[in-house]
C-alpha cells in the first residue's frame, strides 16, 4: 500500500506555516530533503510530501521553536550511527523518543539540552516509555529511575547493563548492574528484569 501524500500547497494551508519557513527548515536539515518529492500534476510539476511524517515533524518543530534555535532543533532530528556491542550501525535519534517521556525528563532536568543526551540516556527513556505503557510502574518510580541513570550515566556500559526493579510491601528499589554479575535474593519481588541494550532495537 503506497504512502499517502500531501501537496505543498495543501501542507502550507493546513499547518499555517509559510513557504519561507518550510524551505528554511529544509536548508537546516530539520525536514529531510528526500521528503520533497516532485511529481507531475495537471498544473505541471508539484512538490508532495509523505503526509503522516511531515505533519508529525512540523508539529514537533512548532513545539520546539520558541525555546530552541534552528541549529538545536536540527540536532534533535539528526541521525547518528553508532556501534554498540553486537549492534551494527544503530541509528540514534531523539525523534524516536515519545514527547510525553521527554516532558518527564525535562521536568527533572530543566537545564539539560535534549540534543546532548547520550546513548544510555536515550535507551533509558525508551525503557521508561515501555514500562509506562505496560502500566507496571508509576510516574514517581520512573523519576527515581531517571535520577539514578543521570547520576551514573558515564559509568553505565550499555552492552552489559541489566535493569532490575524490586517492589515489596509497596516499597520499590531500582538496581542497575552488569549481566551475570548482579544477584538479587528477593526473586518473588522482582517486577522488572531486562537488559537495557534491548531497547536499541527501537532505533533501527
Amino acid at each position: 500500500m503506497s504512502e499517502e501524500l500531501i501537496s505543498k500547497k495543501d501542507l502550507l494551508q493546513l499547518t499555517g506555516i509559510s513557504y519561507g519557513q518550510l524551505y528554511r527548515w529544509k536548508r537546516k536539515n530539520i525536514i529531510p530533503e528526500d521528503w520533497f518529492m516532485k511529481k507531475s500534476s495537471f498544473t505541471g510539476q508539484e512538490t508532495f510530501f509523505p503526509k503522516g511524517k511531515i505533519l508529525e515533524r512540523i508539529e514537533r518543530i512548532m513545539e520546539l521553536k520558541d525555546d530552541q534555535s534552528l541549529d538545536d532543533i536540527a540536532r534533535v532530528f539528526s541521525i547518528s550511527k553508532e556501534k554498540i556491542g553486537d549492534f551494527q550501525n544503530v541509528a540514534l535519534s531523539l525523534d524516536k523518543i515519545p514527547k510525553q517521556v521527554l516532558q518527564i525528563y525535562q521536568s527533572l532536568f530543566p537545564n539539560s539540552k535534549l540534543e546532548h543526551l547520550n546513548t544510555v540516556q536515550l535507551c533509558s527513556l525508551l525503557f521508561v516509555n515501555d514500562w509506562l505503557l505496560k502500566g507496571s510502574v508509576t510516574i514517581e518510580e520512573v523519576r527515581q529511575f531517571l535520577l539514578l541513570v543521570e547520576t551514573h550515566k558515564t559509568q553505565i556500559k550499555l552492552e552489559d547493563t541489566v535493569v532490575i526493579y524490586i517492589r515489596k510491601f509497596g516499597v520499590g528499589t531500582w538496581v542497575i548492574g552488569k549481566q551475570n554479575e548482579t544477584f538479587v535474593d528477593q526473586k518473588d519481588a522482582i517486577l522488572i528484569h531486562v537488559e537495557l541494550v534491548h531497547y536499541l532495537n527501537n532505533f533501527n
